[in-house]
């Protein structure tokens, strides 16, 4: 395994790649491989570590090189934004892919809570930025959608800063048209803390405009359960299956067996 660092935008967001060796000169299956970026929750306000690495090696394990995104959150988003920094992340993977062994045609976002919102923000805006910075799926984990009273109060504030505009364009369930990244969606329904409305919203748009969605929701769990295991300090066994449910979706996508 290889391990790169980028530095991404004006706060010189780290985004840590995890690189598998070259195994096609040994007689394996691929000289390049899907790509996900993994960008954890917190609110806005800090980064959650049991959506990094618990998520990441299960990824790479699969067969993918994965990355995980630390982007602004705090008072540094109002000088980068974490939409313009993940649109920044995905053009300098695509820029690199040759280098990195990385099929520039399956790059995806993977987001949890608030990183779930980062990850929707660019499924859906990426027009706004270019080709090179569009994710060719997004994965969602009880996502953070809307910045209306359906939204999560603490995401809400660290993002728009009561800027009514910004609360408009990030609301994303409105923001969705056919040419938004596919998207694997998955919550609770029990979550107090991210309603679930907001992906059962976000998944009704996106199928009303054309766009693939696999939406799953779980009838028991809380809020950031990441794998749902003890290891990330909430395990809840209903909800464990998501991993394997989304990597056949992406395999399926992407023509991809291990």
């Amino acid at each position: 395994m290889k391990v790169v660092n980028y530095l991404i935008g004006e706060n010189r967001a780290e985004l840590i790649g995890y690189i598998h060796e070259d195994m096609y000169a040994e007689g394996g299956c691929y000289k390049k491989r899907p790509c996900i970026i993994v960008c954890p929750g917190g609110g806005y306000i800090r980064l959650s570590i049991r959506e990094e690495d618990p998520v990441v090696f299960p990824l790479f394990a699969h067969g993918y090189n994965v990355f995980i995104f630390r982007y602004s959150v705090g008072e540094a988003i109002r000088r980068s934004f974490p939409e313009e920094e993940a649109a920044l992340a995905i053009a300098t993977i695509r820029e690199d892919a040759d280098k990195l062994d990385i099929d520039s045609s399956r790059i995806g976002i993977m987001g949890f809570s608030a990183g779930g919102h980062v990850a929707a923000s660019i499924a859906c805006h990426w027009k706004k930025y270019g080709e090179q910075s569009k994710p060719d799926a997004a994965v969602l984990c009880y996502p953070v959608i809307s910045m209306s009273e359906h939204g999560h109060a603490t995401s809400t504030a660290s993002l728009t800063d009561g800027d009514e505009k910004l609360k408009s364009y990030y609301s994303l369930e409105t923001q969705v048209d056919e040419d938004t990244a596919p998207c694997f969606v998955w919550h609770t329904f029990p979550d107090a803390s991210v309603d679930v409305w907001n992906s059962l919203a976000f998944a009704t748009s996106l199928h009303e405009h054309g766009v693939d969605v696999e939406l799953h929701v779980y009838g028991s769990g809380s809020h950031g359960l990441s794998l749902g295991y003890n290891e990330t300090g909430k395990e809840e066994k209903s909800v464990q299956s998501w991993m394997d449910l989304c990597l056949a979706w992406l395999d399926l996508r992407w023509g991809f067996s291990r």
